[in-house]
């Protein structure tokens, strides 16, 4: 290999490294020596996806292309960026010039599967799945959304065959052991796994915010305007409670994933502190800006570890990762101020469905039936201010419906 060519490959390893400084200056000077380099052209173009421009991207991929109609990664990569800035027809065409040229590229599949999904074209989302298993059976991102895809088409006896295979072929995997207790094949656990809870959120960080928009999430908001309803108000002075317009507060994210309360109460907060499982949701909540501290914990070992107290907790859509409430329940009670609030949204049980207190659903989530939760935040030292129902969010276009929960701390009674 050249000076030129060692010169390249050293730009790769420095922008695969995240030293993306030296990698665009490497690529640049090769540029300079090479205008039309179509490595180069695509490697600085990919860069630029990678930092989130990619407007900028296209063109230097599209240039790369012309040098070289034939370069399968530029065709691919190409596809990418037009599926960050949702041009879905375009990226479709490119992942499938790639497979047009490289039948067995297993990635440019799985990325016209999720391309496909988009579009809502579910059918042919799956097939392209399923072709990307026959090539590489391993490939993780395909049986996440070839499983997803089974339970949105409501196909839920292919879906437990599917998990049973997945975790044949891998034991130790946490989403087909969770996924293959929520659609009955094995024992319901007390609550999802943190490894499964880990995964799941680390593997859809990225695509998180997105994909709630497309189902209508709601439970922040709902959330937020339950607290300033109820969460306003004492039992002896109506119209000087703990929420009553103070940007004081001590404030508790529980399970704030992305961040999407932070913003809802920022406003209320001396301090705002989140919690969560995963690295990755918590990297997307540091971007916005708004915490003063991000833990990294499963919550109840946090709350149990934590030697401060809170005004105000909140847990959107956290505890639906839980089917027993009683541990999570007293730990949110053990850091509350005397007058603290704890709000939070869970998946309502159809009343009189099941003799169960919870269940597990095929989505992977817990529904609770309302007399089991009123009992465990009784039971927990917690007083039920308020329970409502509201919709949460839809899933395969049914609304899901949820409780709203504003409770405070149960007073002490003497004999």
């Amino acid at each position: 290999m050249n000076a030129a060519g060692e010169r390249l490959q050293e730009a790769i390893a420095r922008h695969r490294a995240g030293d993306y400084a030296a990698a665009e200056s490497g690529y640049r000077a090769h540029l300079q020596q090479f205008p039309g380099d179509p490595s180069a052209l695509h490697f600085l173009g990919l860069l630029r996806n990678h930092q989130g421009r990619n407007s900028e991207g296209i063109p230097l991929m599209l240039a790369a292309l012309e040098a070289d109609p034939g370069y399968v990664d530029a065709w691919s990569n190409l596809g990418i960026a037009y599926f960050e800035v949702r041009d879905l027809e375009r990226a479709e065409k490119c992942y499938r010039k790639a497979i047009e040229l490289a039948p067995g590229f297993a990635n440019a599949w799985v990325n016209l599967a999720r391309t496909l999904r988009a579009k809502d074209c579910l059918e042919e989302a799956l097939h392209a799945l399923g072709r990307t298993l026959e090539l590489n059976p391993w490939h993780r991102e395909a049986a996440l959304y070839y499983g997803q895809l089974l339970y949105g088409l409501d196909r839920l006896p292919q879906a437990l065959e599917f998990y049973r295979n997945w975790l044949d072929r891998s034991p130790d995997e946490p989403i087909a052991q969770h996924m293959l207790a929520a659609l009955g094949g094995s024992g319901c656990p007390s609550r999802a796994s943190d490894a499964y809870v880990r995964s799941t959120f680390d593997d859809f960080a990225e695509s998180f915010d997105r994909s709630l928009q497309q189902l209508q999430y709601r439970a922040p908001q709902l959330l937020y305007e339950a607290l300033l309803r109820d969460g306003v108000q004492r039992d002896a002075a109506p119209a000087t409670g703990v929420l009553s317009g103070s940007a004081d507060l001590e404030v508790l994210d529980l399970g704030c994933g992305t961040g999407l309360c932070g913003p809802l109460l920022r406003p209320l907060a001396r301090h705002l502190v989140g919690v969560d499982l995963s690295p990755k949701m918590l990297s997307q909540a540091a971007a916005r800006g708004v915490y003063d501290q991000l833990n990294c914990a499963e919550l109840t070992e946090w709350l149990a570890a934590c030697d401060r107290t809170f005004d105000l907790a909140v847990a959107a859509d956290v505890l639906c990762y839980f089917g027993d409430l009683d541990l999570a329940f007293a730990r949110v009670r053990s850091v509350l101020a005397p007058d603290g609030r704890f709000c939070c949204s869970l998946e309502a049980a159809p009343e009189g469905e099941s003799g169960q207190p919870f269940v597990l659903r095929p989505h992977g989530r817990y529904q609770h039936q309302l007399a089991y939760l009123e009992g465990s935040l009784a039971r927990s030292g917690l007083r039920t201010i308020r329970i409502s129902q509201s919709v949460l969010r839809c899933e395969r276009k049914e609304a899901v419906v949820g409780y709203v929960v504003v409770a405070g701390v149960a007073l002490a009674t003497g004999l």
